[in-house]
């Protein structure tokens, strides 16, 4: 008889990524072997793991645990189903927000409340299998005034893959010297740990794409272009995160993944914005020769009226942009 060869260290990466920590392997693998029983590291973790307070913020002698603008709910995994996951959220009008020339946020200090980067802490990471998303929706929340789960917006063909990459997703984080419950489980994330959250958050929707899923190279660039805020914020260079941006913008428009006009003009608004980002005036050029034809297509298209204003409003902010191509304080963020 041919015995099977156990891969004992693809075992203990696998249980690494679903249980988050070296102890935990070492106990699984001391009781139960090299055989990977999802029940049973449910029930290792089920003895180990209890809703976890938030970690104390320090507040100097002015300031209060109130003045702390994020607060914690805890969501569920569509994908492995683990539980209690910190989530963060940042409390209304708690500080005030800038949008740059991309649409994206920074955050600056209003009021009593105290200074952060919430950039830093909108991903979401399953400490498990390293699902990891920006947006709440994508994992299953509760309702308390019904008192049920409200499902994910995921369908189970695409949770199924996402889980079956957890591997691929942990190699990265180890390849990065990034640990999960160190360094992305926690209230005070490092610029570089952030930014390896968004590209957890890439490679599942990257395989939302491969899938084709709509909206998610849309997404992809959405991701690309907050690493490269968070790099910019924090004085690293943001050159390569808006050309990963521009490249998977690119692949949207092309692919037509974010289905309608008014998606067209915000899209072809990117491209033309990150080309001048990166001084490629000849591709901006070209983009805004397909955005005045675009135009064409939508001024002889019988469409919804608020597509149509949502179009022009992309279209007037893309000529504008392209108008002051050669101000040198074109991506400057506005004044508060």
């Amino acid at each position: 008889m041919i015995m099977a060869i156990i891969d004992e260290v693809g075992v203990r990466r696998r249980l690494r990524v679903m249980l988050g920590s070296d102890p935990l392997v070492e106990e699984y693998i001391v009781r139960y072997g090299y055989r990977i029983d999802v029940q049973k590291i449910q029930i290792l973790r089920a003895e180990q793991e209890k809703p976890k307070p938030e970690p104390v913020v320090e507040v100097g002698p002015e300031e209060t645990a109130a003045d702390d603008p994020v607060f914690a709910i805890y969501l569920k995994c569509p994908s492995c189903y683990q539980t209690n996951i910190i989530s963060h959220d940042l409390k209304s009008k708690s500080l005030q927000v800038l949008v740059d020339r991309f649409g994206m946020p920074h955050y600056r200090k209003a009021g009593r409340f105290q200074q952060i980067d919430f950039n830093l802490l909108s991903v979401t990471v399953c400490p498990q299998c390293l699902f990891a998303s920006p947006d709440k929706r994508d994992f299953i929340a509760r309702d308390p005034a019904r008192a049920k789960e409200l499902p994910a917006r995921l369908h189970q063909g695409e949770l199924a893959a996402i889980l079956a990459a957890a591997d691929e997703r942990a190699a990265y984080l180890s390849s990065e010297g990034i640990d999960v419950q160190r360094d992305l489980v926690i209230r005070d994330r490092t610029p570089r740990s952030a930014i390896a959250a968004y590209e957890l958050a890439i490679m599942r929707s990257a395989i939302e794409f491969s899938r084709n899923v709509p909206f998610s190279a849309f997404k992809l660039g959405g991701y690309a272009l907050k690493q490269a805020t968070i790099a910019w914020t924090h004085e690293i260079d943001p050159t390569p995160w808006y050309k990963k941006a521009m490249e998977h913008y690119l692949l949207c428009f092309e692919r037509s993944n974010a289905p309608g006009f008014q998606y067209d003009g915000q899209i072809l608004y990117l491209i033309i914005a990150l080309s001048l980002r990166l001084n490629k005036i000849d591709v901006g050029g070209t983009y805004v020769g397909v955005l005045e034809r675009t135009k064409v297509r939508v001024e002889s298209a019988n469409i919804d009226a608020q597509v149509l204003q949502t179009f022009d409003r992309w279209y007037g902010m893309a000529r504008e942009l392209w108008a002051d191509r050669e101000n040198p304080d074109l991506f400057q963020l506005p004044r508060p």
